[in-house]
């Protein structure tokens, strides 16, 4: 409001103070153009923490699967029937909402069918997974290590008596340090959330290939020791890629990659063939086992 006692110097104060007001017409729209530039980052800062939580979701699931699987091929024999079985049961939680047993296991062994698509534990494990089991090596298996011929004309590692055989080592390793079993479990995740699944996927792949490179060239580069502490280069072959692994979510980059680790003892001999008839020609194939 303009007063007739106003000095000219305070009207054209009052005149600046309107055209700054950001409700004059000058500044009409700016709102709108803010939220249009702000908007596409929010959303997928939004989408991004949601499939982030999923991930983290999978991979705490994973821990407990591999932990699972571990426990399972301890007391029997260490062969990938045993740990297949032991993966499913523990990454079922992921593919499931029932919580009786008797829906769990045909949530399980539903399997992926031409009428049904809903995923299950069972074929995410056949499907995106791959177990290596860095101990017992290959040569503790052999005659010159521990290995004996059983009564199935199978090479296993005795569980007996451990406290009471000798500590000698053999291939730099005691019989008590191969009765020590331990995997890693790498795992193919499906990104859900659109938007942000191929671009977290094509990340996923740009570090596998980064990994699995650098492993090769410079294993003993302490930058990266902690990380690939359990590897020795053996072992470093046995990794799969990106395009191995995930198959057909790589070709839309919809893959993630998690793995995790677990150590336990063994409580029966390790074996190093597996007489499944089922699966026993995945045992140490390269493919859905390593054994290096």
């Amino acid at each position: 409001m303009r007063c007739k006692s106003d000095p000219p110097q305070m009207i054209a104060i009052k005149q600046s103070l309107i055209k700054m007001h950001p409700y004059s017409k000058p500044y009409q729209g700016q709102a709108m153009v803010e939220f249009i530039i702000v908007i596409p980052v929010l959303i997928l800062l939004i989408f991004g923490a949601v499939q982030i939580g999923f991930i983290y979701s999978a991979k705490t699931t994973l821990n407990y699967a591999t932990f699972q699987s571990a426990r399972l091929g301890a007391v029997n024999n260490a062969t990938y029937s045993s740990l297949r079985r032991g993966l499913i049961r523990g990454i079922a939680p992921l593919y499931t909402s029932n919580t009786s047993l008797t829906t769990v296991r045909t949530d399980i062994d539903a399997g992926i069918s031409s009428n049904n698509t809903k995923r299950d534990a069972q074929s995410e494990v056949d499907t995106y997974t791959k177990i290596t089991r860095i101990s017992p090596t290959r040569k503790q298996f052999e005659a010159s290590g521990f290995g004996i011929r059983n009564s199935d004309n199978i090479y296993e590692i005795p569980n007996d008596n451990l406290m009471y055989r000798p500590t000698s080592q053999k291939g730099g390793a005691s019989i008590q340090d191969a009765n020590l079993l331990k995997i890693r479990v790498q795992y193919c995740y499906k990104l859900m959330v659109p938007l942000v699944n191929r671009i977290i996927g094509s990340l996923s792949e740009l570090n596998n290939n980064r990994t699995n490179q650098r492993i090769y060239e410079t294993v003993n580069d302490p930058k990266f020791a902690d990380a690939n502490r359990y590897y020795t280069n053996a072992v470093a072959g046995t990794l799969s890629s990106y395009e191995q692994l995930c198959g057909d979510r790589a070709d839309s980059n919809e893959g993630f990659i998690i793995s995790a680790d677990a150590i336990v003892r063994m409580q029966s001999s390790a074996y190093e063939e597996d007489d499944d008839e089922d699966f026993g020609d995945k045992m140490c194939d390269g493919v859905k086992m390593s054994c290096p």
